[in-house]
């Protein structure tokens, strides 16, 4: 193999393919998503246990406690995530 052919079969493995460009993408908005739902349980965990200790002075039990703040928490944590994803895309020139 000469080294224009070896140049030539390097280029063409190191040059940016469409469908190499796709599934680029998919990962990133994957990758995303899942730092998002990270976020999201994080929080969720936090609220759960304020939930229960809210559950303390409210007429509720332990478990509705937890319920409720880990659904409302979560709840709380994906539109503020959605309203930050808004921002960041509408300051973005692109």
């Amino acid at each position: 193999m000469t080294p224009s052919q070896a140049d030539a079969i390097a280029e063409a493995i190191l040059r940016p393919d469409d469908k190499r460009e796709a599934v680029q993408q998919r990962q990133r908005a994957q990758a995303q998503h899942l730092a998002r739902q990270r976020v999201a349980a994080a929080v969720s965990l936090v609220g759960m246990a304020l939930g229960a200790a809210a559950a303390i002075w409210l007429p509720m039990a332990y478990a509705q406690g937890m319920l409720v703040g880990g659904a409302l928490s979560f709840l709380l944590a994906h539109l503020g995530l959605a309203w930050r994803e808004r921002r960041r895309a509408g300051r973005s020139p692109a």
